[in-house]
């Protein structure tokens, strides 16, 4: 009896989790059947979206990596700028398995270490030695990074677009935004390490964290994409507004057609619409830095770039905003057409 308990518990639970995601569906649902009561005709039955681009494979954005090494006698010299010991770590059998976030941190924060250790010698040979080091591992490190963000499990996880919506109170965001501008800033360091500071692994592993089973991001892709999806088939079903009859005879049904719009769109809709607007145009600028191909592999990440890393000119982005363009003039027009002020 308890077992049966717990399963419908359960159940109600996991079915309460699916009909909170599928708010905006139901909002669209809800407007297009009292615009069609109006128009005395059946509402459009809404479809699925169709599905997005996917993240490319790693195997295919991932980049080989050329081995810097040095001699017994040279590496010992590293002990001169206190380095030895992150070597070891990451040439140990740990350091070796170790996912491509870490491996970025190593290679940076080995690089922060020649840096410093070239502004305190006054060792003329030692610094000759360590500018050569230091330039044989600087062009790498854009590389490093670059693998970081197409192989670390937790990123990958968080660029890939799901095919479900956010819940409405956007959780998992915060945590996607603090590990994006972290990866932001990251991305700017590795370009010009002579002049990077310091940088934390304790913050870098706690904002990485904050992307395990955290699908925040790629559910944020389906709802744009969902709600893009929805005002479509919205504008098809409201091309009938262009022929309604604004005279005597229709001025109820113009007023009851505007009341909806009003109640339906207004007040739940485009609020609904207005947070994932808010939420993406704080990720864009982070997505764009954090994913800044290298030259070898554009080609490979332009689809996905396209679509969700370009800014506010990601198309993902732009198909949606004009869209909800759309919508607003379709209703303008019929209100002047009608001469109907908002109530």
């Amino acid at each position: 009896m308890n077992r049966s308990i717990i399963a419908i518990v359960l159940v109600c639970l996991w079915l309460t989790g699916c009909n909170d995601r599928q708010t905006l569906k139901t909002s669209f649902t809800t407007y297009l059947t009292r615009v069609a009561s109006v128009f005395d005709t059946a509402p459009p039955e809404l479809s699925q979206p169709p599905a997005l681009p996917p993240l490319p494979a790693q195997r295919t954005l991932q980049l080989s990596q050329p081995r810097v090494s040095a001699g017994l006698l040279d590496t010992l010299k590293l002990g001169e700028c206190r380095l030895l010991t992150l070597v070891g770590e990451h040439n140990s059998p740990v350091g070796k398995s170790q996912q491509a976030g870490a491996v970025f941190m190593y290679h940076l924060q080995f690089q922060q270490g020649l840096n410093n250790c070239l502004s305190r010698s006054n060792d003329k040979a030692l610094r000759s030695w360590l500018t050569d080091l230091q330039q044989q591992k600087a062009p790498l490190l854009p590389g490093f990074y670059w693998n970081m963000m197409v192989a670390e499990p937790e990123i990958r996880a968080a660029l890939t677009p799901r095919q479900r919506p956010v819940m409405p109170d956007h959780r998992g965001f915060q945590a996607t935004y603090n590990a994006f501008s972290l990866f932001a800033a990251l991305q700017l360091l590795s370009q010009a390490p002579a002049s990077t500071p310091d940088v934390n692994s304790d913050e870098f592993s706690e904002r990485l964290s904050g992307l395990y089973n955290n699908d925040y991001l790629g559910e944020l892709y389906y709802s744009l994409h969902s709600a893009s999806h929805y005002l479509h088939q919205s504008l098809l079903f409201l091309s009938r507004l262009e022929q309604f009859n604004c005279g005597p005879a229709g001025k109820e049904d113009a007023r009851r057609l505007r009341n909806a719009m009003e109640h339906y769109y207004i007040k739940d809709i485009q609020a609904q619409l207005t947070e994932l607007d808010r939420h993406f145009v704080r990720l864009a600028p982070l997505l764009e830095q954090s994913l800044i191909p290298p030259p070898a592999r554009q080609a490979e990440v332009a689809e996905y770039r396209h679509w969700y890393a370009s800014g506010l000119n990601s198309h993902i982005y732009r198909r949606y905003r004009q869209l909800t363009l759309d919508h607003a003039k379709a209703w303008q027009r019929f209100l002047h057409r009608c001469d109907l002020p908002p109530s």
